[in-house]
């Protein structure tokens, strides 16, 4: 037995001591793991609860003049106490959007200021709390005994203080992330508040003017401390995983170390129809998807998996990824993908492309050959009108064949991506500008490049700067016709300047290449410029158009890879 009342004070501001700072650092950390809802709640209950106990503080110390209104101050705030615990638990728990249904709050509400009432209204309290007792030993004080009403007031409070920890510790058990020895240690701490409140009186050596429940209820709080900083208890599930995963629309389901199923969206239930929590993986999940994981040492991984469903076989990719805790593994989330809807159209476009191929380097090579062969002979043998049909047929095919070459290009440009090489720019602009001069006799070449520049970049850059020499050559009519091809070496890139003195690019051709499509009323007239287009984009380069009337500046910048 406690031999004086400075221990029973003692007793008192300990209890006092723990609330305010064990449970301020409970709030905060709360609030760290980004739970704000819960961190919110839990700052609530721990101001109700530092008034709670600083009311019996008062009570057992102050003066018997305010011993009425302090034991109903007291009241109040064990009765708010509860309920707020409750309150917090639920939302811990994630049932938060339950707690707001107006069908579940006004229940609630009702049956909790209807506690308050008769705990602490003064007119309903003087029928509740009846017989005051004036007790000496070991310091004077005064306490009242409880009525049925009363009574049953208490056994609610009670079970709002035992039903919100059950939330916490349910949610604890269902995530599986903490040993089980570590929720019966905090299991215990929460029920011995019960014990302590029913049991108060047969407890040995007890002490008049000690609150033995607030002491528990401080013990409580401790040992939810002790959980969060040492086992990191709160960190885990402060947040339902399914408010996480039920907003992916992907099948996705969460092992724990054990292989059990800890929680899974609804599509992963609608794609295993046997998934249930709590069951083995290899129970409820195929051979291939279990296979597939390292769930004792996890980590990030991507692979294909084959399943058959309903006879069908689909192609998965399965996304692995590790869920820790301070470093200790707490299993992994699953996730899974149907491709085969992306693999089948790969597998046409990869046989359209052989098509294309052999159609573009083939097929319409021979025919061409074919049609100029013998428009070439129609051309020697006739003479005027028929002979210009002759020739017009000629040079169609021709363009045909250059359409064709082209095509063939864009394809190598699409299948090029991501690759670069080292390009000498000087002996490329010089050696294309060599073939042009020869292919268009009655144009003027000049070239101005320094002697060495090369950079690393898209081999796809060549047919570009291809593309825009003929380009420049082809559509320029003058008598006087000239390109002017000039290379200048920059910081950050290789800047490609070609201007000739032709009639411009159309307005329709510059429109199409700045909206990025074509329409069935808006389109260009070749393939060229949409292989620079193309190019360009693939490099990160830029590159610009200067056109009128009397000729076009053309100016490409070519980064180096990244």
């Amino acid at each position: 037995m406690l031999p004086d009342s400075g221990s029973v004070l003692l007793w008192h501001v300990l209890a006092f001591s723990f609330a305010c700072v064990l449970g301020c650092g409970s709030a905060v950390w709360t609030y760290r793991r980004r739970d704000r809802y819960a961190a919110q709640a839990f700052f609530v209950f721990l101001a109700v609860t530092v008034a709670w106990n600083a009311t019996v503080l008062l009570r057992v110390v102050g003066p018997l003049s305010l011993a009425w209104e302090l034991h109903l101050v007291e009241q109040f705030f064990q009765v708010l106490m509860t309920l707020v615990w409750f309150y917090f638990a639920a939302v811990y728990a994630g049932y938060r959007s339950v707690l707001t249904r107006r069908s579940v709050a006004v229940p609630l509400a009702v049956v909790a200021v209807g506690m308050l009432a008769v705990e602490s209204f003064p007119p309903l309290a003087a029928i509740t709390n009846t017989n005051p007792t004036t007790i000496a030993a070991p310091f004077t004080f005064v306490t009242w005994e409880d009525t049925a009403l009363a009574g049953v007031v208490e056994v609610l409070a009670l079970a709002a203080f035992a039903v919100g920890s059950g939330l916490i510790l349910y949610k604890l058990l269902t995530a599986n992330y903490v040993q089980v020895w570590q929720i019966a240690v905090v299991f215990l701490a929460t029920t011995g508040t019960v014990l302590v409140e029913v049991f108060e009186g047969a407890i040995p050596y007890a002490v008049s003017g000690v609150d033995y429940p607030a002491l528990a209820v401080t013990g409580v709080g401790v040992s939810y401390v002790v959980g969060l900083y040492r086992y990191d208890l709160f960190g885990y599930t402060p947040v339902d995983m399914s408010d996480v995963i039920d907003g992916i629309t992907a099948p996705v389901i969460v092992l724990n170390p054990e292989q059990r199923v800890v929680d899974f969206n609804a599509p992963a239930g609608a794609m295993f129809e046997s998934l249930s929590t709590g069951r083995r993986g290899e129970t409820v999940l195929p051979a291939a998807v279990i296979d597939a994981v390292a769930v004792e040492t996890p980590a990030a991984n991507e692979t294909e998996v084959t399943l058959t469903r309903d006879g069908d076989k689909r192609v998965h990719r399965l996304y692995t990824a590790p869920l820790d805790s301070f470093g200790d593994s707490q299993g992994v989330a699953i996730t899974l993908r149907d491709i085969t809807t992306q693999r089948r159209q790969q597998e046409k476009l990869a046989l359209l492309k052989q098509i294309l191929t052999r159609a573009l380097r083939h097929n319409i090579r021979n025919k061409v050959d074919i049609v100029q062969a013998n428009s070439q002979e129609l051309i020697d043998q006739l003479d005027g009108t028929e002979q210009a049909h002759a020739q017009a047929t000629f040079e169609a095919a021709d363009d045909l064949l250059s359409i064709s070459t082209k095509a063939r290009v864009m394809k190598d440009v699409a299948e090029n991506r991501g690759r670069t090489t080292s390009v000498a720019f000087c002996e490329l602009v010089t050696q294309t500008v060599a073939e042009y001069e020869q292919a268009y006799p009655d144009t003027t070449f000049v070239v101005d490049c320094p002697p060495a520049c090369a950079v690393e970049t898209s081999p796809d850059i060549k047919p570009a700067v291809r593309n825009l020499i003929e380009n420049a050559a082809e559509h320029n009519p003058a008598a006087d016709a000239e390109v002017r091809v000039t290379l200048e070496r920059a910081a950050d890139a290789v800047v490609v300047t070609i201007i000739d003195n032709g009639p411009g690019i159309p307005p329709n051709e510059l429109t199409v290449l700045e909206r990025g499509r074509e329409e069935a009323l808006a389109h260009g007239s070749g393939l060229g410029l949409w292989i620079v287009t193309m190019v360009v984009e693939e490099i990160d380069g830029t590159i610009t158009y200067d056109t009128g009337d009397d000729g076009t500046t053309i100016t490409l910048r070519v980064p180096p890879a990244g």
